[in-house]
């Protein structure tokens, strides 16, 4: 095994993203998610960002399930929450038309460049003063996240 892959396949664990085949590994892809439709109330304030361990138009031609990092973020500014481990089924994703499908609903995604994520992980508490009903995550917590990405710069 070269050391790049070597070097992919620990970034794709750190993250929580394990490959669904050794040696399939790839360097962390993150897109935001945008409601297709009309969201109820500030529901659009809180933007998903989706991480991959592979980009989604080849999650969708793979035609295998994976997992998924999902953090929800309050106007991409700061992280208001971080789901590990969660499910992704290939057929929930349309690259054609760059939708995927969670939780019963459609959504636009858009990659993200990791100097954005970064800049994300790093300062999970944002720059615009909210009220939290949650904790801001834990930097400690977003350690492994962060390495994952400050491979991709």
């Amino acid at each position: 095994m070269r050391r790049r892959e070597l070097v992919a396949l620990l970034a794709a664990g750190a993250i929580g993203v394990a490959p669904a085949l050794a040696g399939e590994a790839g360097a962390p892809h993150a897109y935001y998610l945008f409601l297709a439709g009309a969201a109820p109330s500030c529901e659009d304030c809180y933007v998903p960002l989706l991480v991959t361990r592979q980009p989604l138009e080849d999650w969708a031609s793979s035609g295998r399930d994976g997992a998924i990092v999902l953090i929800t973020t309050y106007e991409r500014d700061s992280i208001w929450k971080v789901e590990r481990g969660l499910s992704l089924a290939a057929a929930d994703v349309s690259a054609g038309d760059r939708v995927v499908r969670l939780w019963g609903r459609r959504y636009r995604y858009q990659e993200v460049a990791p100097v954005e994520v970064l800049r994300l992980l790093e300062k999970p508490e944002g720059t615009i003063a909210i009220h939290r009903l949650t904790p801001i995550p834990d930097k400690k917590s977003l350690e492994d996240l962060v390495g994952a990405f400050r491979g991709r710069k």
